[in-house]
């Protein structure tokens, strides 16, 4: 066996040495552990290839509980495993033939419990066997696409954290396959929490579209595609959010998808308008559209559409008066929330980012065109301006009168005309890409441009690419969508 050293069992630091070994037929994990009721040190061996993370994790559970029985211990006070790694990034790793060894390191240990094993288990392929870790998280759900035909849709959910609303999600594609409005699609989970590692609920929140579901991927620790952005890998090698744009180019190129539809798990949408997106790629490709998005009542640049399209005119007229009233001090990282005098001295960066957007006055009443034409004109990667990320009043109110249409439009079956919304005069200057649609290589182009180690994510260097490609932002006609809230909330949380 050859020994690398592998980091970021528990808090992710540095980088692996990945072996060159290339799985196909099997692959056994070996792992050192500790039954924390009689401390007795054991080795755990998993075939990643023939068992599943869940089924393992559960015969260990068995097995232990067995073991403490026979020698009279209660099994009842164990709640899992130690597993004897380091806790200071420094894991040695054995690469053998078919086999990866995670080598025993004197010290407390890490304590998985039995529900959180299948997580880690996988957690461990990545950062081990990077090559080989797509297929083992996908391994649960090949037997139920055998039948499928091939997809050329492939749809990646961002998760975070704590959020719920994946529910909704689930519910609405799965209300979409049963009235057969999807093309074939596969669904992929990109996830970076241990306790978001859920894939049983939700096959159960699926139900009958069970099918679509194809992976859940962990994307915490290093990034597995150093060759799709070598400067990238090496400036944002541990950042869960490029570690996900990585992920989906790697899945595209995996099943050749032809188009990309990318959510945040925030994003809630009716199905009729689920399914509206997931079709959108050929008529967008005919209106020659760089990205498809849904109309959000708090999206950039879809708010005035979703409100002129959605609202009552006293509630439009609430929501404008509220824009044309907000200050246009946009500060923070994104652009998207307002800084005081205080935090002008405190953070050197922000009186720069006061310069670049001085010349913004929120016209009054409140003109969408002049708004736009007005945030053209400040830097490229600060043009996702708008009161309705900066101001709290104003995101919360657009919320507000979203929310008071969700019975009746969830229970509607959409407008009975569709097609496009097709900026071609290029009046919006800048997309926030919560949720749309791309072509795979088009969403190549922004994962391969040099551009892209600047920061901003994917959103910026997308927004790059649409402009030097002359690429139009199309919305669905009469579509619907909710984003509760933006991070620079101080409600975010809550919302």
């Amino acid at each position: 066996m050859t020994t690398s050293r592998s980091w970021g069992f528990a808090v992710v630091v540095g980088l692996v040495v990945a072996s060159a070994l290339h799985v196909v037929r099997g692959h056994r994990f070996e792992m050192p552990i500790s039954i924390p009721v009689v401390n007795e040190r054991q080795w755990l061996f998993w075939d990643g290839y023939h068992e599943t993370a869940d089924s393992f994790a559960e015969g260990a559970r068995q097995s232990t509980v067995a073991h403490l029985a026979a020698r009279g211990f209660d099994p009842s006070e164990c709640h899992g495993l130690t597993f004897l790694i380091s806790l200071d990034g420094s894991t040695p790793v054995s690469h053998g033939v078919g086999v990866t060894r995670l080598e025993l390191v004197e010290g407390p240990g890490l304590f998985i419990t039995w529900t959180q094993m299948p997580a880690r288990l996988h957690s461990f392929a990545a950062m081990t066997v990077p090559e080989s870790a797509v297929a083992l998280e996908e391994l649960p759900f090949v037997h139920q696409n055998k039948t499928a035909p091939r997809a050329r849709v492939g749809l990646f959910v961002l998760a975070s954290p704590g959020r719920l609303s994946w529910h909704m999600l689930c519910w609405s594609l799965r209300v979409s396959w049963l009235e057969a409005s999807l093309p074939p699609t596969r669904l992929h989970v990109l996830v970076h929490s241990i306790k978001d590692w859920r894939p049983r609920d939700w096959l159960d929140a699926l139900g009958e579209a069970a099918h679509l579901l194809r992976g859940f991927h962990w994307c915490t620790g290093p990034n597995r595609y150093p060759t799709f952005n070598p400067n990238v890998y090496e400036a944002k090698t541990l950042d869960n959010y490029y570690n996900k744009v990585f992920m989906i180019m790697g899945l595209v190129r995996r099943h050749g998808y032809e188009y990309v539809v990318s959510i945040d798990d925030d994003v809630l949408l009716p199905p009729w308008t689920f399914a509206r997106l997931i079709s959108s790629g050929p008529e967008g490709d005919d209106h020659g559209c760089g990205v498809v998005s849904p109309l959000l009542q708090n999206g950039v640049p879809s708010v005035e559409l979703f409100s002129e399209l959605w609202l009552e005119e006293e509630e439009r007229r609430a929501l404008y008066q509220c824009f044309a009233s907000s200050s246009a001090r946009f500060c923070d990282l994104f652009q998207s929330s307002y800084c005081s005098d205080a935090s002008e001295a405190e953070v050197p960066h922000i009186a720069a980012a006061l310069r670049d957007v001085s010349g913004l006055s929120p016209p009054s009443p409140w003109s969408a065109e002049a708004w736009y034409r007005q945030v053209a004109q400040v830097p490229a990667e600060a043009r996702g301006l708008h009161p309705v990320r900066g101001n709290a009043t104003c995101m919360q109110l657009a919320l507000h009168f979203a929310l008071l249409l969700v019975r009746r439009v969830w229970a509607s079956a959409g407008p009975p005309t569709a097609g496009l919304l097709v900026d071609t005069q290029r009046v919006f200057p800048y997309f926030c890409n919560n949720v749309y649609l791309v072509r795979s290589d088009l969403y190549s182009e922004v994962v391969h441009d040099p551009r892209l180690v600047l920061g901003g994510a994917d959103e910026v260097t997308l927004n790059r690419v649409l402009r030097r490609k002359g690429m139009p932002i199309c919305f669905l006609r009469g579509s619907f969508g909710i984003h509760p809230a933006y991070s620079t909330n101080p409600r975010f949380t809550e919302l």
